[in-house]
C-alpha cells in the first residue's frame, strides 16, 4: 500500500471516530446541534493528526508486517494528535457543543480502528502466504529449537510460511525451567538445554529421529551444561547444529572444531565480564529519582505537545515553505545503554542535491528560516515525541553522534540523553568533547530534582544570550572525573560511590549561578 493512500485510511478514521463518538455519546440519538459542533472539532483533529501522522510515519509502515511496536506507535501518535486537537479547539470555540467524553470516546475508537485495520492486513495477508505454499518433493526435516527468544518466533514464522511442508519443528528448549509445558504459537517448550540428550531420546520413543538443531542464541550466551550437551551431540551424533546468530553475522565466526568453539565462548565470556562497556552500566543509574524523573518527562511532554501547539503548527508551516516537505529528518544516537534511536528534528537545510546530483556547498543550502529555527532551537521540538516515548529527557547529556562520543562513553550513557543539559548551560558548541564529557559524566552522578529543574530555569537564558563556558563548573567536573578514573578499576564508574564526589565540591556547582 503506498504510503500517502495509507495516511488518507488514518485520516478517515480520525472523522469517522469523531463523528461515532458523538453518536456514541447520545446514546445513538444524535442531537444535530452536537453533531454541528462536531463538525469544527472533526476538521481540526483531521488537521492536527495529518501533521502528526506525518511526523510520527504512522502512514509508512508496511501493514502486512505490523508488529507489537507499530501498535504502541499508533497509541502515542493517537494520543499526541487528539490532546493537540482537543487543546486547539478550546482556543478557538471553548469546545461548545461538544461534550468532553467525546475525545476520550474517540480515543478508543480510532486506536481501535487503527490497530484493527493493520493487524487485518497483516493476517490477510499471512493467510494469502499460506494459500501460495505448494508441497516440495523433499523428505522432511525434524528441527529442535533451542533457546526462546524474539529469534525463535520469527523462525517459526518463517518455517510457516516458506517450509511448512518440509520442516517439521518438534519442540523447543528454553533455559527457563518454569516455561516447561508453555507454547510459543503451537510448538511446546519441552525442557532445557542441558536436558538435550533425554529430550533426544525421548523422541526416539516417539519414533521420531532428529535431523537438526536450531541454536537462537550465541555460544557464550548458553549455560556450561548447555553448552557442553549442545556441542556433545553436535560431535557425537548425526545431528547437525545450526548456530542462527552465527549464521545472520551477528556474531564473530568461530573457526575450529567444536573445542576451539568451547574454548572462544570462554574468553568471550570473559572479556564480557571485563569490558568497562559492560561493567558501567547499571539499569537504574539514578535510583528512585529514576522513577520520577520518567513520570515528569511524560506528563511535561505532554503539556508541552498542547501547549506549544500553534508554535509547532508554525514551526512546520515555515519548513514546508523554506525546504519543503519532508517537514522532519532523523539522525540516529547512542541513547541510554548506548542503544540508538532516531532522533528527530525540523528540517532546515535543503537538500544536499541538485536535481542533477551535484552536491550543493552548506552555505547556499542554509536559510534566514532555518538559521533562527536553529539559534532559538525550535528545531528540536519534534524531540518531544522521543521525550514521550522514553528515547529521550528533558534533562540529560545531549546525544551526539557515534563519531563525536568521547573515547570513554558508558558513564555519560547511563541515563537517557536530554534536550538540555548541564553541559549546554555552562558551556559552549565549541567546548572539547572531553570536557563535554566531564560535565556530563558530573551530571549523571549527582543528578536531582533541584539540579533539573535549575538546568530548566538556565536554559531559555542560555538561548537568548548565547553560550558561555563556565570555568568554575568546568574545573569541578575536571576533578570530579579525574577522582572517578582513580577509583579502583574493578567496579566500574556505575558502582562508584556518590560520597567520592561529595564535598565542597558538590555544594559548590550547585550553588553556581
Amino acid at each position: 500500500m503506498r504510503p500517502y493512500l495509507a495516511l488518507v485510511i488514518d485520516l478517515g478514521w480520525v472523522g469517522f471516530s469523531a463523528i461515532l463518538a458523538v453518536v456514541i455519546r447520545d446514546n445513538f440519538i444524535p442531537y444535530q446541534s452536537h453533531l454541528e459542533a462536531a463538525i469544527a472539532y472533526t476538521a481540526i483533529a483531521v488537521a492536527v493528526s495529518a501533521i502528526v501522522f506525518a511526523i510520527v510515519g504512522t502512514h509508512k509502515t508496511l501493514w502486512a508486517y505490523t508488529s507489537l511496536h507499530d501498535v504502541l506507535r499508533v497509541i502515542a501518535a493517537v494520543t499526541v494528535a487528539l490532546l493537540v486537537a482537543v487543546f486547539v479547539s478550546f482556543v478557538l470555540s471553548r469546545l461548545e457543543g461538544v461534550a468532553r467524553s467525546v475525545p476520550l470516546i474517540q480515543w478508543f475508537l480510532l486506536v481501535s480502528a487503527m490497530a484493527g485495520t493493520r493487524v487485518a492486513a497483516r493476517i490477510w495477508h499471512e493467510r494469502a502466504r499460506r494459500e501460495q505454499v505448494t508441497t516440495v518433493d523433499a523428505s522432511v526435516q525434524h528441527v529442535l529449537i533451542v533457546g526462546l527468544s524474539h529469534l525463535t518466533e520469527l523462525y517459526l514464522q518463517s518455517v510457516a510460511e516458506y517450509a511448512s511442508k518440509t520442516v517439521d519443528v518438534v519442540g523447543i528448549l528454553s533455559e527457563q525451567a518454569e516455561l516447561r509445558g508453555r507454547l510459543l504459537g503451537f510448538q511446546k517448550v519441552l525442557g532445557t538445554p542441558e536436558e538435550l540428550p533425554q529430550v533426544m531420546a525421548q523422541l526416539e520413543v516417539h519414533g521420531i529421529a532428529l535431523d537438526r538443531i536450531v541454536v537462537m542464541q550465541p555460544l557464550a550466551h548458553l549455560s556450561r551444561r548447555a553448552r557442553e550437551a549442545v556441542l556433545g551431540v553436535e560431535s557425537s551424533s548425526g545431528v547437525k547444529v545450526d548456530w542462527m546468530v552465527d549464521l545472520l553475522g551477528l556474531t564473530e565466526k568461530r573457526e575450529g572444531g567444536n573445542e576451539s568453539a568451547l574454548e572462544s565462548s570462554a574468553s568471550e565470556s570473559h572479556a564480557l565480564r571485563a569490558s568497562p562497556a559492560a561493567t558501567q552500566v547499571e539499569p537504574h543509574s539514578l535510583g528512585n529519582y529514576g522513577y520520577m524523573k520518567r513520570a515528569l518527562d511524560i506528563a511535561g511532554a505532554i503539556s508541552l505537545s498542547m501547549l506549544l501547539a500553534p508554535l509547532i503548527f508554525i514551526a512546520g508551516s515555515l519548513v514546508a515553505l523554506d525546504v519543503g516537505l519532508p517537514l522532519v529528518f532523523w539522525q540516529k544516537r547512542p541513547g541510554r545503554h548506548g542503544r540508538p534511536f532516531k532522533l528527530f528534528k525540523f528540517r532546515t537545510m535543503r537538500p544536499a542535491h541538485d536535481e542533477q546530483g551535484n552536491r550543493i556547498a552548506d552555505e547556499q543550502r542554509s536559510s534566514i528560516i532555518g538559521e533562527l529555527l536553529r539559534r532559538t532551537r525550535l528545531d528540536e521540538l519534534p524531540q518531544l515525541y522521543n521525550v514521550l516515548i522514553g528515547e529521550m529527557s528533558f534533562v540529560g547529556p545531549r546525544p551526539l553522534l557515534p563519531i563525536d562520543q568521547p573515547g570513554e562513553t558508558s558513564a555519560r550513557l547511563l541515563v537517557r540523553p536530554g534536550l538540555t543539559g548541564l553541559a549546554q548551560v555552562h558551556g559552549e558548541r565549541d567546548m572539547s568533547v572531553e570536557d563535554k564529557n566531564a560535565i556530563d559524566v558530573w551530571y549523571v552522578r549527582n543528578a536531582s530534582l533541584w539540579l533539573d529543574i535549575k538546568i530548566l530555569l538556565q536554559t531559555p537564558i542560555v538561548v537568548i544570550r548565547g553560550e558561555r563556558v563556565d570555568q568554575t563548573t568546568l574545573l569541578i567536573a575536571r576533578q570530579a572525573l579525574k577522582r572517578l578514573k582513580a577509583q579502583p578499576a574493578t567496579p566500574g564508574y556505575s558502582h562508584v560511590s556518590k560520597s567520592a564526589l561529595a564535598g565542597e565540591q558538590v555544594r559548590t556547582l550547585h550553588s553556581v549561578r
